[in-house]
């Protein structure tokens, strides 16, 4: 999915710079700067996506402790 978005990003920058060679307004300089932020955002990204979540939590006397990756969801059906 990377991969493809960088090609997508590649491609709207080449189109981005020839529009800014043909008309120079603000509005393909603004596109352009936008695309190389975007481009070097996903080059120097390290974020690893399936990267593991490690949660720790501490309770004191008389307390419960919930904990979850996802939405969770307390009722009390006394």
């Amino acid at each position: 999915m990377k991969k493809i978005l960088l090609i997508i990003n590649i491609a709207a920058l080449i189109a981005a710079l020839i529009w800014l060679k043909n008309d120079t307004s603000w509005e393909p300089l603004v596109a352009s700067l936008g695309l190389i932020g975007a481009l070097i955002t996903q080059i120097f990204n390290s974020k690893k996506t399936n990267e593991t979540t490690t949660m720790n939590q501490k309770g004191g006397k008389n307390s419960k402790n919930y904990q979850s990756n996802r939405d969770i969801n307390i009722t009390n059906n006394d």
